[in-house]
């Protein structure tokens, strides 16, 4: 196994960081659209379960992402 350097290993990082902050944004874009249709649902009367435990899911994974985004900032 080869060994980094250390200019490898900050080329690396900003690449994971930029993945991370892409994925960020598409997480955050697809929980503004489930939060909206959520309260479309509710106004109608309708049953949010499925919405709602889709909305907790993409919030999780989004502390998941935002910590590793710390994480790697970091370095």
């Amino acid at each position: 196994m080869t060994s980094l350097s250390q200019e490898d290993i900050m080329s690396n990082t900003k690449t994971v960081v930029q993945g991370l902050d892409t994925l960020k944004n598409e997480h955050h874009q697809i929980l503004n659209g489930l939060l909206t249709s959520v309260k479309t649902i509710k106004k109608e009367n309708g049953d949010t379960n499925l919405m709602e435990e889709k909305t907790n899911i993409l919030k999780k994974s989004l502390e998941t992402i935002e910590l590793g985004l710390s994480e790697a900032q970091v370095c």
